[in-house]
């Protein structure tokens, strides 16, 4: 986890990167804030990558360095693009292997939500909306699990204690049938 004096050090370098930038006491607390929960180096590389993006002509802020972590995090698990986790869906599915080994756990999840028993006995024309529904549904998830990753801890244990009283009537009991059917 980052350190004051790391994330002393990473405004000073976006202070002499971007002159024009006005840092106060506020900005390193927020800094601070919402920056500490993220290993120096990991940090340090999303600094960079932020700070040396073609045509950035402020700062970025917290909320694009952790963007940017996301990014890093994301290219470090080779997270399949949509459509090779699609193709890695049609080929498990057409050799019949109904237990697959997926290379990513969000392909996994996808085809249990669309159906994967039922595409494999689909017929050969409803190929393109199978792969509309895969590819939305996986990027769906892909996004979910990306925003969940980028989430403060606080926020995050927040949400945990409080979540079901944020969701609307209607959204709670589904949560709850969720919960039930697991």
């Amino acid at each position: 986890m980052a350190t004051k004096h790391e994330i002393e050090i990473i405004i000073a370098k976006l202070s002499a990167a971007f002159p024009n930038w006005k840092v106060s006491a506020y900005t390193v607390q927020v800094y601070l804030e919402d920056l500490s929960d993220i290993d120096s180096e990991t940090l340090e590389a999303a600094v960079k990558m932020c700070r040396t993006e073609a045509g950035r002509a402020f700062a970025p802020s917290t909320g694009e360095i952790r963007g940017a972590v996301g990014k890093l995090r994301g290219m470090s698990t080779n997270t399949p693009s949509p459509f090779e986790a699609w193709n890695e869906f049609k080929r498990f599915v057409t050799s019949s292997n109904y237990n697959p080994e997926w290379s990513h756990p969000l392909i996994g999840q996808t085809a249990k939500l669309i159906g994967m028993r039922d595409y494999g006995q689909s017929n050969v024309d409803d190929e393109p909306s199978w792969r509309a529904r895969f590819i939305q549904c996986y990027e769906q998830l892909l996004e979910r699990a990306q925003n969940e990753n980028l989430l403060l801890p606080e926020v995050k244990g927040y949400i945990i204690a409080n979540g079901a009283r944020l969701l609307a009537p209607s959204e709670q009991v589904k949560l709850l049938a969720q919960r039930l059917s697991k």
